[in-house]
């Protein structure tokens, strides 16, 4: 990753030289106009540098993207918390994936109304997710930008959806309730396959 920093202007004193002006007196309603006109300037600099992708993360049929965004005085600690926000976003959408894919199971398999099935699968979710791995991410994008003396760093995170796939299959396999129930599920077939045809392919998984 290349990244070009630049020396910010920063404080009450680089505007009042911009302006060819004495910095007004704290306090007067000039020197509050002034730190308004900065904060304003800032907040402009920083919507201005924002990358699209962190706006609009990529949709695609392969991966999770979750984006994360932080700033501090020390560029990579900058790096670094914007890493860990975009974990917590890249937690958040892969457990709320696996509870929808286990709803839609249930529903398909006509087990919707067997108590039994529904409360298993629930538990099965929760434990899941409790366990849910993000080992397998990898960082797609990274910017790093220079506002009012800090860094503040953009990231965006990718996780193959082949990852959670796995998880979630195994997971259901070692529940005798489920799996008898589920595999009557064309999506759980199609899962499988999906699955299968990834570890056959060059590179996949075994």
């Amino acid at each position: 990753m290349s990244t070009s920093i630049l020396r910010p202007c920063t404080g009450l004193l680089a505007l009042a030289l911009l302006a060819g002006c004495a910095a007004p007196a704290p306090g007067t309603p000039e020197a509050q106009a002034m730190i308004q006109q900065h904060k304003e300037s800032a907040a402009k600099t920083t919507v201005d540098q924002t990358p699209d992708w962190f706006i609009s993360p990529p949709k695609d049929d392969v991966s999770l993207y979750a984006p994360g965004t932080a700033s501090s005085s020390d560029m990579q600690l900058a790096i670094d918390k914007a890493a860990l926000s975009a974990k917590r976003t890249l937690a958040d959408s892969l457990n709320g994936l696996l509870s929808s894919k286990m709803k839609q199971f249930v529903s398909e398999s006509g087990s919707g109304d067997d108590s039994q099935v529904v409360a298993e699968s629930e538990q099965v979710t929760t434990n899941l997710i409790t366990e849910t791995n993000l080992s397998g991410y990898s960082r797609a994008q990274t910017k790093v930008v220079p506002v009012d003396g800090h860094y503040r760093a953009y990231v965006l995170l990718q996780y193959p959806m082949g990852n959670a796939n796995r998880m979630l299959v195994e997971k259901v396999k070692r529940d005798q309730v489920l799996e008898g129930h589920l595999r009557a599920s064309k999506a759980f077939e199609d899962l499988e396959k999906d699955i299968e045809n990834a570890r056959k392919a060059p590179g996949g998984t075994p």
